[in-house]
């Protein structure tokens, strides 16, 4: 379980900076938000609304993980309780 999760946080931090290598504006934009982090708390930065939102919009765009469709081998519904 140590391991669980890093391909996922490598692959949004991968596609986060490829983003922000193809949009030189918002990596300008969040330079200047950034500014002094080296000095700010963990409150103050989970605080700074442009790095939110470049961070969720880079999840919105491109999901590290992918929801996958499940088929089921019955049947019937069986929430519904009704056959198909």
């Amino acid at each position: 379980m140590i391991f669980a999760g890093t391909d996922t946080t490598s692959s949004a931090l991968a596609r986060t900076f490829d983003l922000l290598s193809t949009h030189p504006d918002v990596q300008d934009k969040l330079r200047e938000e950034l500014k002094g982090w080296d000095n700010m708390t963990y409150d103050e930065i989970i605080a700074l609304p442009y790095l939110d939102a470049v961070c969720r919009e880079t999840l919105r765009i491109c999901a590290p993980a992918q929801i996958v469709p499940r088929v089921s081998v019955y049947s019937h519904c069986a929430f519904c309780a009704s056959a198909y």
